[in-house]
């Protein structure tokens, strides 16, 4: 590893070298063209700032279009939410109906469960001795 490491930062720095000074030479080479070749300031900057326009205008439409997708994206997830919670308070509701379906059931058991009790303890009290001794329903 140590090996590797001695060989990689003269070849870094080789890059680094190349890198820096390929920029001036060229630009060497551009300042000594003759007069004739040289491109004049204002066509130059003209044409660079139409460059950096037209490459900004690109990233812009690039941007929309990115932002574009996004929001489609997130309404297809915020509809999605939606939807989840619609259907948490629809199922929500569901199980509050059966709860008090079955309550009311239970309860109407019950009521009929002691009417009918107490309808023997009545039968029994006047006499009828087939209808004693019924244990009271459990509440």
């Amino acid at each position: 590893m140590k090996r590797f490491h001695r060989m990689l930062a003269p070849a870094v720095a080789g890059l680094v070298l190349t890198g820096l000074t390929a920029p001036l030479l060229a630009q060497d080479a551009e300042h000594n063209a003759p007069a004739s070749e040289q491109p004049s300031p204002a066509k130059d900057g003209a044409e660079a700032r139409a460059r950096l326009n037209a490459a900004q205008a690109e990233a812009a439409q690039a941007q929309v279009a990115g932002n574009v997708d996004a929001e489609a994206d997130y309404q297809r997830k915020l509809a999605e939410v939606e939807a989840a919670k619609a259907k948490i308070v629809a199922d929500d509701a569901a199980a509050k109906a059966a709860y008090e379906a079955e309550k009311a059931r239970r309860d109407a058991d019950y009521k009929a469960a002691m009417d009918k009790w107490q309808a023997d303890v009545d039968a029994c009290k006047r006499g009828e001795r087939s209808r004693c001794a019924a244990p009271a329903p459990s509440e």
